[in-house]
């Protein structure tokens, strides 16, 4: 069972591991974000646009293995060795970090651990705050940060449905995988969340930024340690899946891209004219 549960992660790991802002040749990808249509039942243009970009980022992600670089390939031989290692000696650590001998009372830990669980609420609301005062910047980084939360969150559960990892809390040791038998622990959940938040947070945002973001979503996976909600290998993936695929993101989404995105009002004349804006970008 070890040896498939080793031949799976590193499977899965090429996935997201591959992610990478490079500056190589890419394909060029346009998206249309209003037709004209006589279709009453049409969504709203900018509920699609939304759309559009989280598929044309899901299927940026899900073709990562197709652009593999040396760069990519050292990410996933480093994340495959250090899960291994991790996996190997999960319990041992964990029980160095556990705070099951000081009765889990630990307001730092319990800090964090609330943090991740209401992560997502916490995200949204920062969305209204940033709507609500015309913050164009809190608005677009909560956008990014919900979007990279989304697609972390089928990853990871994915991944966690495939392996079915009994967490410490069950109770059965560090071995226990039951692929396909319900939702395990490996990655975890809380952690890859939060490391996709704050890889968006702290994109290109200087060193201090990164300190902050990093620094709380590390609180956060301590914490399911601290309260053995999840082994050490599965904070780690966790982080991982959420780092990579929030950079991902991030580098899809904004305009870093420079002359790889741009911008350009559309007018289309039908039955009715339809107005609208025109997306072309190449990754």
């Amino acid at each position: 069972m070890r040896t498939a549960v080793l031949i799976s992660i590193f499977i899965l790991l090429v996935y997201p591991a591959m992610i990478h802002a490079d500056d190589g040749q890419v394909d060029e990808r346009t998206l249309t974000v209003l037709e004209s249509t006589e279709n009453a039942d049409r969504l709203d243009p900018g509920f699609e646009m939304v759309m559009e970009k989280v598929d044309n980022d899901l299927q940026y992600l899900l073709s990562a293995p197709f652009r593999l670089t040396p760069k990519g390939t050292a990410i996933a031989g480093i994340t495959l060795v250090t899960t291994l290692v991790l996996l190997y000696n999960d319990e041992g650590a964990l029980s160095n970090i556990s705070g099951k001998n000081d009765g889990f009372d630990d307001n730092t830990f319990r800090f964090f651990n609330d943090l991740g669980e209401y992560v997502i609420p916490i995200t949204a609301g920062a969305y209204l705050v940033g709507y609500l005062f015309k913050d164009q910047r809190i608005k677009s980084s909560t956008l990014m940060s919900l979007e990279a939360a989304a697609l972390t969150a089928l990853f990871t559960g994915a991944t966690q449905l495939l392996l079915a990892r009994d967490s410490p809390e069950d109770g059965n040791g560090s071995d226990e995988f039951r692929p396909f038998s319900g939702f395990g622990s490996m990655p975890d959940m809380d952690t890859a969340l939060t490391f996709s938040i704050a890889s968006v947070m702290a994109y290109q945002r200087g060193v201090l930024a990164n300190i902050f973001w990093y620094g709380i979503a590390t609180g956060v996976g301590l914490s399911q340690l601290y309260y053995e909600s999840a082994w050490p290998s599965d904070v780690f993936l966790g982080a991982v899946f959420g780092t990579v695929i929030g950079r991902a993101v991030s580098y899809l989404s904004t305009n870093s891209l420079g002359d790889r995105i741009s911008l350009t009002p559309t007018i289309i004349y039908a039955s009715r004219p339809a107005y609208g804006m025109k997306i072309s970008y190449r990754f």
